[in-house]
């Protein structure tokens, strides 16, 4: 113990390393008296302050909690060594393989804010090989038709299910952002909307002569009251928390419409995707132009969408394929569910 004096008052310090240690013993006593807990509990802070989001944090503290199974009760920061961190990778094994990449960045931004805020000597992920990550381009992209959409926009019952799809569909938004629209990133008068988007990025956008109309007509209709502090697509009920509501809302009325409508594989994103192929074909070469609307910070991002597109109209030109044979001008169908096709068609032939 050390008598130290602070103002006029004593206080007894325990130093955090005696006086002459050497470097590797400066970090064997940090690494010793920091509590991995206290430790996790100050990285999600400087995530905050970072300005991630509390999903993404929360996200973050249950994956990196997992460590806690594979470690003693009183782990300190220096329990967290690279055969710890490979046991607790291994719980994902059989994971996919974009989920394994995204858990094992989140283990590597922990092991490197250890490393950077002196609590360990060395990064122990550095000698731990990352995942292979499926290739963008080989992600299918979730895509649904222009028919699909004005089928779900035949399907809505209700006022917020109405302005829900047409503000992800006439805008390009992602949930998040359509889920966060007040009255006051609005403006009716010039034609623009403020989307808050994930990481705490600000996008302004144009809003379509037909989406502006449709919300002009709900206001003066009664259906909607544009108060600067109420949602674009309103709340089913009373909010009680305080804060920006959990924008799973979008998701379930978006499904909940997929549903009715027959088009279950629809999904925000989805018409999002919708958007994207809406606008290329409307604006043929206009890729930078949907760049800005869909707020993508690289152009390879918006590229996805415009290859998709192209590979959707490289495969149709397949459909005039044709061998001149005497059944394509006749085309038969087989007499049983099980029965060979070429067989029902010989036998008739």
């Amino acid at each position: 113990m050390e008598l130290t004096s602070v103002r006029g008052r004593e206080y007894n310090v325990t130093p955090l390393m005696p006086r002459g240690q050497n470097r590797q013993s400066r970090y064997d006593a940090v690494q010793r008296s920091v509590r991995l807990d206290r430790a996790l509990d100050r990285f999600i802070g400087d995530m905050a302050r970072r300005n991630f989001t509390p999903r993404s944090r929360d996200a973050y503290y249950r994956h990196l909690s997992r460590l806690f199974d594979h470690l003693p009760a009183d782990a300190t920061v220096a329990h967290v060594t690279p055969d710890a961190i490979r046991t607790c990778l291994d719980g994902w094994a059989d994971a996919s393989a974009n989920t394994r990449y995204k858990v094992d960045s989140m283990f590597r931004a922990f092991s490197r804010w250890l490393y950077v805020n002196d609590l360990a000597d060395r990064n122990p992920m550095d000698r731990i090989p990352r995942p292979k990550r499926t290739p963008p381009d080989e992600v299918p992209l979730r895509a649904i038709s222009g028919a699909d959409v004005r089928r779900l926009f035949d399907t809505c019952r209700t006022t917020r299910e109405f302005l829900c799809l047409a503000t992800i569909a006439y805008l390009g938004s992602r949930r998040g952002a359509a889920s966060q629209l007040r009255w006051r990133d609005v403006d009716l008068d010039g034609g623009w909307a403020t989307l808050n988007e994930k990481g705490g990025r600000v996008h302004v956008v144009a809003l379509p002569n037909p989406y502006l109309a449709l919300l002009r007509e709900l206001i003066r209709a009664g259906e909607v009251t544009p108060d600067p502090d109420e949602y674009v697509v309103p709340m089913a009920r009373e909010q009680r928390r305080s804060g920006n509501r959990d924008d799973r809302v979008i998701w379930r009325i978006v499904k909940d419409l997929g549903k009715r409508a027959g088009v279950p594989q629809v999904f925000p994103h989805a018409l999002r995707h919708a958007f994207s192929v809406r606008f290329l074909e409307q604006h043929p070469g206009e890729i930078e132009a949907l760049q800005r609307l869909l707020g993508h910070a690289r152009m390879e991002t918006t590229q996805r969408y415009l290859r998709a597109m192209e590979h959707q109209r490289l495969l149709d030109r397949v459909r005039d394929l044709s061998w001149d044979t005497r059944f394509e001008d006749k085309p038969l169908k087989a007499r049983t569910g099980f029965e060979p096709v070429y067989e029902a068609l010989q036998a008739s032939a």
